[in-house]
């Protein structure tokens, strides 16, 4: 008769032996994988090596083996593991460098020490409450959303019961009423964009040089940025969309033009400027106004070399989003605009397509799932009063 099979956890008869003057205890133990592996301990007695082997049996139920992530595994080895598992996904650059930040900065000096058998709901709170007073909300919603995803992996490899970080309550970031440019305000904008940006024509070239020619050679400024703005308002596109684009993605000879949008530049520390997908990604295939037309084609016939649609001024490689938000700050510092980023521009875009298509239409433009987002956080209520006068004087006509 072939000899039964051990049940997960589950030791054979131990047997024994010498190892000089030491005793040696030896069984068949099967781990949690189902190998069934021979275990051994030593002990100065019979007795105390038996006692050795069932504490390393013992051991091993509570970790699971080697690697495995159990009840007594530290927050810090969760971290690690789950970590592990986010670098063989094809994540954003940026979203593994923001868990590793909250991990290495935040969770792993608080909670790297505690079991998670000890991972309560109130040490999560508490916890999580200390990050949010001494860095804000927002890095707090961070570190929770990188926590319970540790916490939803340990509950999948059956270490804890439930999530813990499921039962406490996120911090409440300010909601700060969204503002967007109406049409009026668009057009005086980019009217003194053009003067602050657009490059020089020779008559002011002469006049800043006080007529002397001699003093012509210095650059004259470039119209890049202004012409992010343009593509900015023409698309509504996510500031760091429009340094991501590359001309293979332009569609200038087709009927109706077009561009794809699928790209985005992002710093990563330790690693630079990256060429990375959509913060969604999405993948959107977007019709151009004729504004947008005309000054593609016109950086195109200037650049026709150029592997990117708006690069860097020097070494043509990727522009950094950063710098277009430091120019629309210093460019707008002390006008009635100096409240604008190139957000804004975004959020202006799809409060004028609500007005004129509603905002399931505004949501596709910017690249959202659902208008749900795009009501909540990118169109701007309507500034005219609620006009429901014609209906409720249908009391008094009927008093």
């Amino acid at each position: 008769m072939p000899r039964p099979q051990l049940g997960i956890g589950e030791y054979g008869t131990i047997g024994y032996s010498r190892d000089g003057t030491k005793h040696v205890a030896m069984a068949r133990y099967r781990d949690t994988d189902g190998e069934t592996r021979r275990v051994k301990a030593v002990g100065t007695s019979k007795s105390a090596a038996a006692a050795a082997l069932r504490e390393k049996f013992k051991e091993r139920a509570r970790r699971g083996g080697e690697d495995d992530i159990t009840s007594e595994s530290t927050i810090a080895e969760l971290a690690d593991r789950y970590l592990a598992e986010k670098l063989a996904e094809d994540l954003a650059p940026n979203t593994i460098h923001n868990n590793r930040r909250s991990m290495e900065n935040h969770i792993k000096p608080k909670l790297g020490k505690l079991r998670l058998r000890e991972a309560s709901p109130q040490r999560i709170s508490k916890f999580i409450s200390g990050v949010t007073v001494s860095n804000g909300p927002g890095t707090a919603l961070m570190v929770r959303s990188v926590l319970s995803g540790m916490f939803a992996a340990a509950a999948r490899w059956d270490a804890v019961p439930s999530n813990p970080v499921a039962y406490t309550k996120p911090p409440k970031l300010e909601q700060k009423p969204i503002r967007a440019l109406s049409l009026d305000e668009l057009v005086r904008m980019r009217e003194l964009a053009s003067e602050v940006f657009a490059p020089f024509t020779l008559e002011q070239r002469l006049e800043r040089a006080g007529g002397d020619v001699r003093r012509l050679g210095g650059q004259n400024r470039s119209r890049t940025t202004l012409d992010i703005i343009d593509f900015l308002i023409g698309t509504g596109c996510r500031p760091a969309e429009a340094p991501g684009l590359a001309w293979e993605d332009v569609h200038l000879d087709d009927e109706l033009p077009w561009v794809k949008i699928h790209k985005q530049i992002v710093m990563v520390p330790g690693e630079g400027l990256l060429r990375t997908p959509t913060k969604e990604r999405d993948v959107r295939d977007l019709r151009l106004p004729g504004f947008v037309v005309e000054m593609l084609r016109k950086r195109r016939a200037e650049h026709p070399d150029a592997v990117m649609v708006f690069p860097a001024e020097r070494g043509g490689g990727y522009r950094s989003p950063r710098n277009i938000a430091t120019a629309f700050q210093k460019a707008f510092a002390g006008t009635e605009f100096s409240w604008m980023t190139p957000k804004t521009l975004r959020k202006t875009v799809a409060t004028l397509i609500d007005g004129e298509a509603g905002s399931a239409q505004a949501a596709q433009q910017l690249g959202h799932k659902s208008d749900t987002m795009t009501r909540r956080h990118y169109i701007e209520p309507s500034r005219l009063p609620i006009d429901s006068g014609s209906v409720l004087e249908l009391f008094q006509d009927s008093a």
